[in-house]
């Protein structure tokens, strides 16, 4: 018993189209294109106001976070280049000076 479906199915293989495939590799490439400028520009702006809020955030961290210098890495750098300095234990072990 043939169904409408077998029927429209036979019509569609009874059809004789060749499609043209002239210039669909051109329209393809200019829609890819097309796409990708779309894209690019897009994400121009977030970049730019990620960066700027990056470098907003450092500047404020570093200006609310002042750190006086340690005068202890000072004073540990002058024991190893002082008289005694080749008897530290990082000069003697190889690591030091």
């Amino acid at each position: 018993m043939p169904s409408q479906l077998d029927d429209r199915l036979a019509a569609l293989a009874a059809m004789d189209s060749s499609p043209t495939l002239a210039g669909l590799e051109d329209s393809v490439w200019t829609q890819v294109q097309a796409r990708k400028a779309a894209a690019a520009a897009g994400g121009t702006g977030v970049r730019v106001v990620v960066t700027a809020l990056a470098l907003a955030i450092g500047l404020a961290f570093g200006a609310f976070h002042q750190q006086q210098p340690s005068r202890q890495a000072q004073l540990a750098e002058l024991g190893v280049l002082s008289d005694d300095g080749l008897l530290a234990p990082s000069v003697r072990l190889g690591g030091g000076a």
